[in-house]
């Protein structure tokens, strides 16, 4: 990630934008949603940042991350193998900047 993006980054996402992670920007590494091996773009609009704790559980672990319609994060848990045909409900960023709990707001 350019500087600016990594900017950009820390001031959309305020540290490790895992839900319940809120670990300091200064801790995180910058992730690419889509990988730029798989033509993913290194922008603000496939980034997100990440602890080396959930950068690593998103690499290995089946979680999905991805950039949302209000332009933050979003998070999907793997799927449960026990549970293949349940739909699975984005969860929100970590840190929003926002005055309600209602999960779609920005």
């Amino acid at each position: 990630m350019t500087p600016g993006i990594r900017k950009a980054l820390a001031a959309r996402d305020c540290g490790c934008a895992f839900p319940g992670c809120g670990r300091p920007v200064t801790w995180t590494d910058a992730h690419h949603c889509t990988p730029w091996s798989e033509g993913g773009a290194t922008s603000l609009s496939n980034g997100v940042l990440l602890c080396r704790m959930h950068h690593t559980l998103i690499h290995q672990t089946g979680w999905e991350v991805f950039i949302g319609h209000d332009g933050h994060p979003w998070f999907l848990e793997p799927v449960d193998p026990a549970r293949p045909d349940r739909p699975r409900v984005p969860i929100r960023s970590h840190a929003r900047r926002t005055m309600t709990v209602h999960p779609a707001a920005a």
